[in-house]
């Protein structure tokens, strides 16, 4: 039980640790900078050259990458640092109930997996805000669509309308109207600032022929056909989530069988469960059973994401 032991000691370590922070008022963003300042600038360093030399990224910093620019464009880039420590502390969790368990490669198993866990969680979060902003994207492009036909008026067509637009479509044109009536008259380039904010290719799409109808009014007609294309997509987009949503669940049902059914066969096979905790090919099987679960979460994370990302590395659908 000396790896129970360590965990222990661990386990109370950090609490103190935590504890002397939260008595001290210290930051650990303070404590990270002071310590990791020179791994900072030779990361930083690092960087500067492989975009030089056109070296590829390694897996690990291809992820932190990824999440980074997910992050970004649904709006929560500021919420990286939280996820990096949500990361370090589900890797010591891991860490600490493998040892408890005296299992070392379950430990290394289960702190490499857990401090990924962010990584799914960010790949949810971000895909439920595009899937939302997809939807208010549809409904704000046809109601500026439908006023902007009837009046040929874009000013008027998004004032009269401002009130019904969905979240976050409400403050984006009520920059345009700030934009246009206050800085910058010039409604070319204040489409083009707006068409800036959202990387959504109909979103994009939609812009471009609002900049083209300030030549010639009657490209306006053109505007009902991007809003339909892309409540298509949001159909397709909804049919393909019903299916996913029905193998989400038979995925969770059979993890929760797998695991559920190592205690149970240690009430009813007490043999059977000392083999598998105890010997060295039982705690490898363990340490594969929870890297396999592991592995498969984070993949079927990936399948989440929405159709327009998976296929051509587009963020919105």
């Amino acid at each position: 039980m000396n790896l129970a032991y360590f965990a222990i000691q661990l386990t109370t370590s950090l609490l103190v640790i935590a504890g002397l922070f939260i008595l001290f008022r210290v930051k650990t963003t303070d404590v990270t900078k002071v310590l990791f300042s020179f791994l900072v600038k030779r990361r930083e360093r690092r960087l500067r050259i492989n975009k030089l030399t056109g070296k590829r990224s390694g897996v690990f910093r291809r992820k932190l990458n990824e999440a980074r620019l997910m992050l970004d464009r649904a709006g929560m880039g500021e919420q990286l640092s939280t996820y990096k420590w949500l990361a370090v502390i589900l890797g010591l969790v891991g860490l600490i109930i493998g040892l408890l368990l005296d299992n070392s490669l379950a430990a290394i198993v289960l702190a490499a997996g857990l401090a990924g866990m962010p990584l799914v969680i960010i790949r949810v979060r971000t895909a439920d805000y595009i899937r939302s902003l997809n939807a208010s994207l549809e409904t704000g492009m046809g109601i500026v669509t439908n006023a902007y036909l009837q009046s040929g008026d874009l000013i008027s067509s998004v004032k009269d309308n401002l009130r019904l637009m969905p979240a976050p479509l409400d403050g984006l044109f009520g920059s345009f109207l700030v934009e246009t009536q206050y800085i910058d008259a010039n409604l070319i380039r204040a489409i083009d600032l707006m068409r800036e904010k959202v990387t959504n290719r109909y979103w994009r799409d939609w812009c471009s022929v609002l900049i083209q109808c300030q030549h010639d009014r009657q490209l306006r007609y053109a505007l009902p056909g991007i809003v339909e294309r892309l409540g298509e997509a949001r159909r397709i987009q909804m049919e393909v989530d019903t299916t996913i949503q029905k193998h989400f669940g038979d995925y969770l049902i059979t993890v929760l069988i797998v695991l559920g059914s190592i205690p149970m066969m240690g009430f009813m096979m007490p043999d059977w469960y000392d083999m598998l905790m105890q010997t060295t090919a039982g705690k490898i099987t363990f340490a594969v059973i929870l890297g396999a679960i592991l592995l498969t979460a984070i993949w079927v994370a990936g399948i989440y994401q929405p159709i327009e990302q998976n296929k051509d590395g587009d963020v919105l659908c």
